[in-house]
């Protein structure tokens, strides 16, 4: 599975700025593992949120040659939005808004 930690989250920014689908996809990240860290033990100790942002992980590291998508994008949110009606809202994260 695809782990970006802390640092590699914060700092994609720098290298997705002028790409105004994974720009929103890294800023999307960035308030998901902030809500994790405020919510629990913290990013690199709870598996679910992560396993859940793996998709949102992928497109980050790894676009597609051809550009991403804000279709690609909302491939990539599916789960994470799953793991909000699973677990998220019970621990009482809520979901970011950075579009």
């Amino acid at each position: 599975m695809l782990f970006m930690n802390e640092f590699d989250i914060d700092s994609a920014i720098f290298g997705r700025s002028n790409d105004p689908v994974l720009a929103k996809a890294v800023r999307f990240l960035v308030a998901f593992k902030d809500q994790v860290n405020a919510n629990s033990d913290g990013w690199a100790h709870w598996g679910p949120p992560v396993k859940a942002a793996a998709k949102l992980m992928t497109l980050i590291q790894n676009p597609p040659v051809t550009g991403a998508t804000e279709k690609d994008l909302r491939s990539a949110l599916a789960p994470i939005k799953a793991f909000y009606t699973r677990r998220g809202y019970a621990a009482g994260m809520q979901m970011p808004v950075v579009f």
